[in-house]
């Protein structure tokens, strides 16, 4: 029997099928423990984004990001500030939202700024959904906030009334406004007036802060490189097992037939 013929009748023995067996067992286990660690990578990597983005200064909008720039995960969190000018005939309310218990609405309101671009600005939460939202403030203003990232298309919903929407997608308003879009939201903390008096704080009657989204996922890489070592033990079990069946002679697994005893 030529030698690929014998490592065939190997890989078919009872034995060698039981040693797969244990095999498939192994690269479960090690690629089941690879996933956990990707996960736990994931969520530390979300808690030191956040301690990260929380400890930084503020600094204006522009000097952190520009207009059609990816959203990463070092501007989940970043506090920012930007001043422009409200559009308010753009003005619309992001239903089905819940703030502290309460059903109600976000404000979503863009702002041409001053540098160049629209930002959207979520300047706070409404109970209900009001026919009117609570207007902007005219003129000049600087906001200070944090960014959070876009929110994914709820397309096949049921139609909304004019100026309500089902989401946030930034993807359908960059294709509705006019001039560039900064690919981020400000989440308001804080709106003031710029005249030539110098910067009031406002006080917007009837709207109530929205508090900073969940950042995005980067990775932990001791835990993503934990990850990749567990599946690579997966493959060095697969290459040992491989490596037995081919330096294993043709009659390893087989049983000993039994002898013929001599007769007189």
């Amino acid at each position: 029997m030529t030698y690929a013929g014998g490592v065939s009748r190997d890989l078919l023995n009872a034995r060698a099928l039981g040693m797969f067996a244990v095999l498939l067992g192994v690269v479960a286990a090690t690629t089941l423990l690879g996933l956990w660690q990707l996960g736990v990578a994931r969520d530390d990597g979300r808690r030191e984004s956040v301690v990260a983005a929380a400890s930084q200064p503020s600094r204006p909008l522009s000097e952190v990001t520009a207009p059609h720039a990816a959203f990463t995960a070092a501007l989940s969190n970043r506090a920012v500030t930007v001043t422009g000018t409200y559009a308010a005939d753009r003005q619309f309310l992001v239903v089905d939202r819940r703030l502290a218990g309460r059903s109600g609405s976000w404000v979503v309101t863009p702002l041409v700024a001053d540098t160049g671009g629209t930002v959207v600005i979520l300047r706070g939460f409404v109970d209900g959904a009001p026919a009117t939202a609570p207007a902007p403030p005219p003129g000049r203003v600087e906001v200070a906030g944090t960014l959070g990232p876009s929110e994914s298309s709820t397309s096949g919903t049921t139609p909304l009334p004019a100026g309500r929407r089902a989401s946030l997608d930034l993807a359908a308003l960059v294709n509705e406004w006019p001039g560039d879009l900064y690919n981020v939201v400000l989440l308001a903390a804080g709106e003031s007036s710029v005249g030539t008096a110098g910067v009031t704080p406002l006080s917007p009657a009837g709207l109530s802060r929205v508090p900073p989204p969940d950042p995005g996922q980067p990775l932990n890489l001791r835990n993503a490189a934990y990850a990749v070592q567990w599946w690579v033990f997966g493959v060095f079990a697969i290459w040992m097992w491989w490596k037995m069946i081919r330096v294993s002679p043709p009659d390893r697994f087989e049983p000993v037939a039994p002898r013929e005893e001599a007769h007189a």
